[in-house]
């Protein structure tokens, strides 16, 4: 039998308590996750996030008022493109988000409530953080004119998309 000494032994199990306490800790809030949607399901989301992109290139278009003889036109959409792929990343994690939101709705607890807040909040800040990288990069690119005209048409866009969301969620009710 191997000689431990009666403090090792309880270090060790207060080491075991610990690590076990912030497992179950972490399980106890971890979010109840939404099954996964059917491939005809995601086929149909990936369709229609697709258009709404292509629209939305079009209506950015639009508004910048850049045009192919512009100096500035490749050097925006050069920095654009990048941007709109990492936002495609973060509007995943926003999906994801709802989608949780949704299969816990009825069954709330103030854990997963706070688990979902915090997600979101993660969520905003890292959009914020996005939105000043890329209007850095554009400023640099072209001019603070035309990277503050893109932050004002992201601005507007994510103002009537968060206003679309919002009114298709249902508020969470007082006592779940």
């Amino acid at each position: 039998m191997i000689n431990i000494s009666v403090e090792n032994k309880k270090a060790y199990c207060l080491s075991v308590i610990a690590v076990m306490g912030a497992l179950l800790t972490g399980c106890a809030t971890e979010t109840p996750k939404a099954p996964p949607m059917s491939d005809k399901t995601v086929a149909y989301v990936d369709y229609v996030r697709a258009e709404m992109r292509q629209d939305k290139v079009v209506l950015i278009n639009q508004v910048m008022e850049l045009d192919q003889n512009d100096p500035n036109y490749n050097a925006f959409w050069h920095e654009y493109y990048p941007y709109e792929s990492e936002l495609k990343k973060l509007n995943n994690e926003r999906l994801a988000l709802i989608r949780d939101y949704q299969f816990n709705l009825n069954t709330m607890t103030d854990d997963t409530a706070n688990s979902l807040a915090k997600r979101a909040f993660a969520i905003r800040k890292k959009k914020l953080e996005l939105l000043e990288d890329y209007y850095g990069k554009i400023k640099k690119a072209t001019s603070p004119i035309i990277a503050t005209k893109f932050l004002q048409v992201e601005y507007e866009i994510g103002l009537l998309l968060d206003l679309e969301i919002a009114s298709d969620l249902p508020l969470l009710r007082k006592n779940q």
